[in-house]
């Protein structure tokens, strides 16, 4: 494969509206065997070579640019962000009281950008492609989550059960390390943590067996 010399130089190009550019051509060979010599031993018939033309190979210039129908163009690279989750925050910059926001963004391979944020008052919002921002909830009805979800995820919630003898508290251990009991915590007939005392890891995991 080879160039040759381009018909025009830079000047004329320029001109004449034309690209700057030299013709492509490739050396081409074909091979004919014989169809009643051996498989294992086929014999050369004849062969042919042939230079084919392939087309136009744009040339760069002296001063690093490229002619394309008359016109001077160069190649810039861009960067392109990695698909993924990012999160950042201002450092409390960007407000006066100084407080610290934080914003996730969520780059697919293909698709809108979703940018969420919080403001001073730590509501979440949502951006989708940098444009207008919403409130996420907006988002997340289109996703099909009603009001029960949505607040399930955001706030933590207590199960109780009513009985003829009171009300019955379902304890989810997770919540309770690092408390302090507001009541004796029973396990089966024994008290695992006394009234006024704080939560453990080694309690909680009990608990949770």
């Amino acid at each position: 494969m080879a160039s040759g010399r381009p018909p025009f130089d830079v000047r004329e190009c320029l001109l004449r509206g034309l690209t700057y550019a030299a013709p492509l051509r490739a050396a081409v060979r074909l091979v004919l065997y014989d169809r009643e010599s051996p498989a294992e031993r086929r014999a050369v018939k004849s062969i042919e070579e042939q230079e084919v033309y392939l087309g136009e190979l744009p040339l760069m210039t002296e001063t690093g640019t490229f002619i394309i129908n008359g016109t001077e163009r160069v190649v810039v690279s861009q960067l392109h962000r990695s698909p993924g989750v990012f999160f950042e925050s201002d450092r409390g910059k960007s407000h006066s009281s100084g407080k610290v926001l934080y914003t996730a963004r969520i780059i697919p391979y293909r698709g809108s950008w979703l940018d969420f944020e919080f403001d001073a008052k730590d509501c979440l919002f949502v951006r989708i492609d940098r444009r207008r921002k919403l409130p996420v909830t907006i988002l997340l009805r289109a996703l099909g989550l009603d009001d029960t979800r949505i607040l399930g995820y955001f706030f933590e919630h207590n199960v109780f059960h009513v009985t003829p003898t009171g009300l019955i508290l379902d304890l989810v251990p997770e919540r309770l390390r690092g408390e302090i009991a507001a009541f004796p915590i029973k396990l089966e007939d024994r008290v695992l943590v006394e009234e006024g005392r704080r939560v453990t890891a080694r309690q909680v995991r009990e608990l949770k067996t």
